[in-house]
């Protein structure tokens, strides 16, 4: 009798890695570099006592009138907040509207749009590769006026886009909205108080030269906070990793402080969200700790990361990095369970799924040869040696081919494997696959079909 895996949807309907914040997958080339000292981030740093931060207005056709003195009155009369007049001793905040210099500007293609405005229909696309002209609209906010300078700031900007009939771009974060999607992603159930961070930052995740992938936040100098890094993250654990880093996000927007000795106490029960524990509820398994400790380090600056102090998220405990992460995880969500089926060897149905993988890899391999770009992904179905001698076949993401072999990280947690975790580094003969899951460069999937009939029979 043979084990065989059927993944979560997440693998079968979901392959682009999908976490409570969209994570953009940059293909980002970059050796990695070497090992420092270790560099506890510092304190003071933590949360800014001043600081700045800006959204761009494009237009697809010339702004009506002066935008600038319209810009102005609507701050007066409904957003006062954001550029009131000195008052001795009572924090202010400032903002300032101005057209953007045409030199500055970036061309607008759909290339780019397919990573950074994933908000957009077909249709504002189309609209948004057209701009010519922008209005820049900066804000200075001081720390204690975080909060409400935010959704000031982001009603403003919101306003004022819709009467120009203009798009959105979140310097911070480097996303494109139109004024619908900019409401529904950031205003929408938000009247005060905290925000909901996930629907405020986002995360970019690239593999280096090697097969590990680094996850960098942006968007946390909104509120005056240091943006987040994970690095050497296995990419069959960059959803968990990435609903982890959304939890310190939260907590930390919402008070969590650095102990004396770098620590950050990461507790679910401290979470004060009602949305995002609504939304880690199903993630989180029945035993779990909910809580783990963390170590703050000064985060090693690349090409491309946010101007923002970055706070690496170092994980302590035994083993190497990939044991330390897979530890934390499980004691902050619980380990994940896969549904296993077991089958008889010999299944034709089966068999034919097998015979048609294994034609289509073979004219998948020079993709993945040549290096796979977000989005494309390929996760294959393969057979490993179980505790007791039988078969437990489970799902990898492919990181590379070389000499017949597939590697890749495991996307499953194994049930009678002890040697192995999700996550874990597999190398697989090809000759050993049985299955086959691809994402093309537009986003088209193909592949899955041993999981189909397994649900299939399973009734679902």
């Amino acid at each position: 009798m043979r084990s065989l895996r059927v993944p979560e949807a997440r693998w079968l309907f979901v392959l682009a890695w999908l976490v409570l914040t969209p994570l953009a997958l940059a293909g980002k080339p970059a050796a990695a570099p070497p090992t420092p000292a270790v560099n506890l981030f510092p304190r003071a740093q933590l949360r800014a006592s001043e600081f700045t931060w800006s959204v761009l207005l494009f237009h697809p056709v010339a702004p009506k009138g002066d935008i600038g003195a319209g810009a102005r009155k609507l701050m007066a009369s409904k957003y006062p907040r954001l550029n009131a007049a000195p008052a001795p001793g009572k924090p202010r905040a400032e903002a300032i509207v101005q057209p953007a210099p045409d030199e500055e500007l970036e061309p607008i293609d759909e290339e780019l749009l397919q990573y950074f405005g994933r908000t957009l229909n077909a249709e504002e696309r189309k609209r948004l590769v057209g701009a010519r002209q922008a209005t820049l609209l900066s804000f200075r906010v001081l720390f204690e006026l975080r909060h409400e300078v935010l959704l000031d700031a982001t009603r403003f900007a919101h306003q004022l886009a819709t009467e120009q009939d203009a798009f959105l771009w979140d310097a911070e974060t480097r996303e494109y909205f139109s004024p619908r999607s900019w409401k529904e992603a950031r205003l929408d159930g938000w009247n005060g108080g905290v925000p909901f961070l996930p629907a405020h930052i986002t995360f970019h995740v690239y593999r280096r030269s090697g097969e590990d992938l680094r996850v960098v936040s942006l968007g946390m100098a909104k509120l005056g906070l240091p943006d987040l890094v994970v690095e050497q993250v296995s990419p069959s654990l960059s959803q968990d990793m990435g609903r982890l880093a959304n939890v310190v996000a939260q907590l930390l927007a919402e008070g969590l402080a650095l102990s004396a000795d770098g620590t950050l106490e990461v507790d679910l029960a401290k979470l004060k969200d009602a949305r995002l524990r609504g939304q880690l509820e199903s993630r989180v398994q029945k035993g779990a700790l909910r809580r783990v400790k963390l170590r703050a380090l000064a985060g090693r600056r690349e090409q491309g990361d946010p101007d923002n102090p970055l706070l690496e998220l170092d994980f302590p405990g035994k083993g190497d990095v990939h044991a330390r992460h897979v530890a934390a995880l499980d004691a902050l969500f619980g380990q994940q369970p896969d549904d296993v089926v077991h089958v008889a060897p010999g299944d034709p149905e089966l068999e034919a799924v097998t015979r048609k993988a294994l034609a289509r890899l073979v004219e998948l391999r020079p993709r993945v040869e040549k290096g796979l770009r977000p989005p494309e992904q390929l996760l294959l179905k393969a057979g490993f040696r179980t505790d007791r001698g039988g078969t437990e076949f489970m799902w990898l993401e492919v990181t590379g081919w070389e000499a017949g072999k597939w590697r890749g990280t495991l996307a499953n947690e194994p049930e009678s494997v002890s040697s192995l975790r999700v996550g874990s580094r597999v190398q697989v003969a090809e000759s050993e696959v049985v299955d086959y899951l691809y994402v093309g460069p537009r986003g088209e999937r193909e592949g899955g079909e041993s999981s189909l009939i397994l649900m299939r029979r399973q009734g679902h």
